[in-house]
């Protein structure tokens, strides 16, 4: 299996390990550090709220009715709250000591749960939704830490959520779970609850009311009923404190929510839902294959598809062809001596990829269609780009109406002010074409992306396989590199830039900056962008320190909410 490991990590629940930074800006942050569990904390009254949901105490079952109802002598004196659930113990026989014969404790067996339905100032009325309960037995919230699954939405600005978090870690009263990164609906959270053991699930989220931010809490217990749903107003002045000193680094927008090290060979990457769980999967190529990874914290590993020895990965893409909620995978690969390109689609089938379809030539999907475009060794890219029938099988039938004399991965689709296509292109110049319906040239970059990386020579040819260009929001976003001093000596950093039409100018905005080293490939999903890129040279000096391969690809996820 390929082994993945993870060199830093800043999820979407806001805990963030450094991994290197400016002495000054440590320093600052140390000196002025914010706690959201002080008590002059605006967040205080929202913490102090939840542990009083798990206030432990203990008491009698008093009575016991038939119709599943007990009566318990705890009420709001004792902290009970409608809605708490207190596990009910058996008393059982006593333990005595070896010498002196006195009793030290008494044995107590879990019998059941029950719920609080009303609550007097003494006792309070349960329902026995778990097990039995009879009189005598002890109904309990113990004082052991709750295992608490904490899911932050995207909605919840990254500091608000990581002050909330470490003020409910610091009362010592929650052992916290970080949910998966990305978007989860209440039946994927209750799934992870189930499976991770967790006592309560917690989801966070945010909102405005009259030009105020309020964040917003919903505790449940694993069966999904609701125990609270508070909301608490979160004054500006705090929220400026907690971000205090992000705006001292100016790639901070930049900064990944995670980093992992791949092998070096890692070269292509693609963001899916392969097994159709509604979850996020990160597709890897390597030299040996495809590895599937779950996209969360620790990138568990789910599935891998085992290459042809002698071919590599040169195009990868995903798409759900028979629309039953689990996307194929396309790959594209060139045998070692350069004599054949094939293309291969997979489905994946009980926990294992299946072959679907296999043609020579490339494959590639855009705007829900699949494209195919021949190879010979003596050309390359050979004859038009055509268009595959995927509706009975796969064929062939007819030529894409795209733009002319173009290659198949060397373009993407906009939509101009009058929702006409247009299309951008790369040269072989490695520059940018913009051109209409017609053909006719609108618009050329003044200068290039910083080269093509992936290069090929067969009978003499030399042809590449452009970068991934990626229409998200009517931009197209592409590579750009930035050589250290002439690209033979590599690449110092590289971006991600988006191009749009208006009608009458293409704007140009830069999406993710400063990104180290060489960028290889990219997938966009869910607001985030996952990068593979390559340090300078190939080579991580900071794991030669370490003990560990410096020849690495490096995974990063980035977020891109709002830009």
């Amino acid at each position: 299996m390929m082994k993945m490991r993870k060199a830093s990590c800043k999820a979407c629940t806001g805990r963030s390990v450094l991994t290197g930074g400016v002495l000054c800006l440590v320093f600052i942050l140390s000196v002025l550090p914010v706690r959201a569990d002080a008590d002059d904390s605006p967040l205080t009254p929202l913490i102090e709220r939840t542990l009083a949901l798990v206030r432990p105490v203990s008491g009698d079952v008093v009575s016991v009715t038939g119709n599943g109802l007990a009566r318990i002598g705890l009420g709001s004196k004792d902290g009970l709250i409608e809605g708490m659930r207190l596990r009910v113990f058996r008393k059982g026989e006593y333990y005595y000591h070896p010498v002196t014969k006195e009793p030290i404790v008494r044995a107590e067996k879990p019998v059941g749960t029950l719920e609080v339905l009303e609550v007097g100032l003494s006792d309070a009325l349960c329902s026995v939704i778990e097990g039995e309960a009879k009189a005598g037995d002890i109904a309990r919230i113990s004082a052991s830490k709750k295992k608490l699954l904490f899911y932050q939405n995207d909605t919840v600005d990254y500091y608000l959520g990581d002050a909330y978090y470490k003020g409910l870690e610091a009362t010592g009263r929650f052992s916290i779970i970080d949910a998966p990164v990305g978007r989860l609906d209440t039946e994927g959270l209750l799934g992870v609850a189930a499976s991770a053991g967790a006592d309560l699930v917690l989801v966070l989220d945010s909102y405005r009311e009259d030009g105020k931010t309020f964040l917003k809490q919903r505790l449940s217990w694993p069966d999904g009923a609701v125990l609270s749903e508070d909301s608490l107003y979160v004054p500006p002045a705090f929220l400026s404190e907690i971000s205090f000193g992000s705006e001292l680094l100016s790639d901070v927008r930049n900064d990944p929510l995670m980093t992992h090290d791949l092998p070096f060979a890692a070269g292509r990457i693609e963001a899916a839902d392969i097994d159709g769980d509604g979850r996020t999967d990160l597709l890897i190529s390597t030299d040996d294959g495809v590895y599937v990874y779950n996209y969360d914290v620790e990138m568990d590993f789910l599935y891998r598809l085992k290459m042809q020895t002698g071919e590599t990965v040169v195009w990868m893409d995903t798409f759900d062809v028979d629309s039953d909620g689990k996307d194929e995978l396309f790959l594209t690969a060139v045998s070692s001596g350069m004599d054949s390109v094939s293309s291969y689609v997979y489905r994946l089938k009980q926990g294992k990829f299946e072959l679907v379809w296999k043609t020579d030539g490339f494959v590639r999907v855009l705007d829900g269609e699949i494209l195919h475009q021949g190879y010979s060794a003596a050309e390359g890219y050979s004859g038009p780009v055509s268009v595959v029938d995927y509706n009975n099988g796969f064929r062939l039938k007819g030529a894409y109406s795209g733009p002319k004399g173009v290659n198949i991965y060397d373009f993407v689709t906009l939509k101009d002010s009058k929702g006409r296509t247009v299309y951008l292109s790369v040269d072989d110049e490695n520059r940018l074409e913009l051109t209409g319906g017609d053909g006719a040239i609108i618009w050329r970059s003044s200068g290039d992306l910083g080269g093509f990386v992936r290069k090929f020579v067969s009978d003499g040819i030399l042809w590449h396989v452009n970068d991934r260009m990626v229409r998200r929001n009517n931009e197209a976003v592409v590579v750009r590199r930035k050589p250290l001093i002439g690209r033979a000596l590599g690449y110092r950093s590289s971006q991600l830039r988006a191009y749009r039409y208006s009608g009458n100018d293409v704007h140009e905005s830069t999406l993710l900056d400063g990104i180290s080293g060489k960028v290889i490939d990219f997938s966009i999903f869910d607001d985030k962008a996952a990068v593979l890129s390559r340090p300078l040279l190939g080579i991580r000096a900071a794991n030669i320190l370490k003990g560990e391969t410096p020849m690495v690809t490096i995974l990063r996820i980035y977020s891109i909410k709002g830009r």
